[in-house]
């Protein structure tokens, strides 16, 4: 019970599935599924430290044995495709993508994407299009698990095809299915208006004043929106790799950060705790998150679209970059203890990249005052520790920080020794 005590609080934020007063009553009765309850103990005690009656040795063999189980499943036309099972295949997938960053995690994640779209469940609210559940019979609350489950899938598709500049599985055209109705804390779904995600970038602003002014479920549907922006500036990201033209689609991105910033509540991309509105642990933990998905969306946006810009423009773009990057920082510095385990280390792709286009500042920028160099270097430092403590946890940024040495010695041999 305490291990799954420690989930809920510590684990549950980063891929929230469960409504948790109803987890326990079904674990309390013993209807809880056991396989699922074995992998919820598995992965909180690989990350959060082993218990006295499970070795830490065990813990990997047992994890290792459900990857490779699941994995085979899934590519079986009989899976099971019960509520449970499914979400024992997202924490696994959430699992294996931050702890083995290979080309088959995110394999993993697009089998679980095309499961999710053959059970409809883009389409939750078409019953002839979804056969996850009987719309006759299903509760309001059975619903509205599926609908997590599904936004679920939703983030990892994101995250993954993002950090490798793929395609994505989901396709935001197909989506019949509202954003969340229920916060982390509600007992029932709540009578509110069902909001839809838009397939138009530019007009993501109406949901989010939608989402602003329902409370309920708010930071989790802001955070699947932040999500939706990251997908773009990601495409956009990787057609400018592939050398095709994207400008209007950069000007796309700039007027969609603008209007999304516009759309805000007041205050909200301030990263301290709002103690004074009653602003809960986890509800500050979400909103740090999407403040550092607006800011690397605003990163991407001011990056110049290529070598030709007029000098006035590439100088623009330049010193908007750094502001960014400051930003990043400021976020970082209101990080606390409780969060390392409560967000998505994929977190660590954003301040990877804002690691690199600093210390490419610090080097590059001529006649710069000594105070600001100063400046860039303890920042720089600030989002290195930040990558080596997350990279206890998770393999992930392990991943990243030889990377970003070898980056920071590109950057001396081009613009030389600072």
């Amino acid at each position: 019970m305490a291990n799954l005590l420690r989930f809920f609080d510590d684990i549950h934020p980063a891929i929230p599935l469960f409504q948790k007063s109803r987890f326990f009553k079904s674990y309390d009765e013993g209807a809880a599924c056991y396989e699922l309850v074995v992998i919820i103990n598995a992965i909180t005690t690989k990350l959060l430290g082993p218990v006295g009656f499970w070795p830490s040795e065990d813990v990997e063999l047992c994890l290792n044995s459900l990857l490779g189980m699941t994995a085979s499943e899934s590519d079986s036309l009989s899976s099971r495709v019960s509520l449970d099972h499914v979400r024992q295949e997202c924490l696994l997938a959430y699992y294996n993508f931050h702890q083995s960053p290979e080309p088959s995690s995110g394999m993993r994640i697009s089998r679980l994407a095309r499961k999710a779209y053959t059970l409809g469940l883009n389409q939750i609210e078409n019953p002839d299009l979804c056969s996850a559940f009987d719309h006759q019979v299903a509760t309001e609350d059975e619903i509205e698990d599926w609908r997590y489950i599904w936004w679920c899938v939703y983030r990892l598709d994101s995250y993954s095809n993002i950090s490798l500049g793929a395609p994505f599985v989901v396709d935001v055209e197909s989506l019949n299915s509202a954003l969340i109705r229920r916060s982390l804390s509600d007992e029932i779904v709540p009578s509110s208006p069902k909001v839809f995600l838009t397939d138009d970038i530019d007009q993501l602003w109406k949901p989010l004043q939608d989402v602003v002014l329902n409370y309920c479920g708010r930071e989790l549907n802001i955070h699947i929106l932040t999500t939706a922006m990251l997908r773009h500036a990601g495409n956009v990201l990787t057609l400018k790799a592939t050398r095709k033209c994207v400008d209007s689609k950069m000007a796309l991105l700039k007027d969609a950060v603008t209007s999304v910033l516009l759309a805000l509540p007041s205050g909200y991309l301030n990263p301290k705790r709002n103690v004074l509105a009653a602003e809960s642990d986890i509800h500050h933990c979400i909103r740090v998150t999407n403040i550092l998905h607006l800011h690397f969306t605003r990163l991407i946006a001011c990056l110049p679209l290529n070598s030709h810009v007029a000098e006035s423009q590439w100088l623009d773009c330049w010193q908007q970059s750094l502001g960014v990057c400051q930003d990043i920082v400021s976020v970082v510095n209101e990080w606390t203890d409780q969060f390392w385990t409560r967000v998505d280390p994929a977190l660590c792709l954003i301040i990877f990249k804002a690691l690199w286009v600093m210390n490419l500042h610090r080097r590059c920028t001529v006649d710069m005052e000594p105070s600001l160099i100063s400046a860039l270097a303890h920042s720089e430092q600030t989002l290195l520790l930040f990558l080596e403590r997350f990279s206890k946890i998770w393999a992930l940024p392990r991943t990243l920080l030889p990377v970003q040495k070898l980056i920071r010695q590109w950057s001396i041999n081009i613009c030389g020794g600072k």
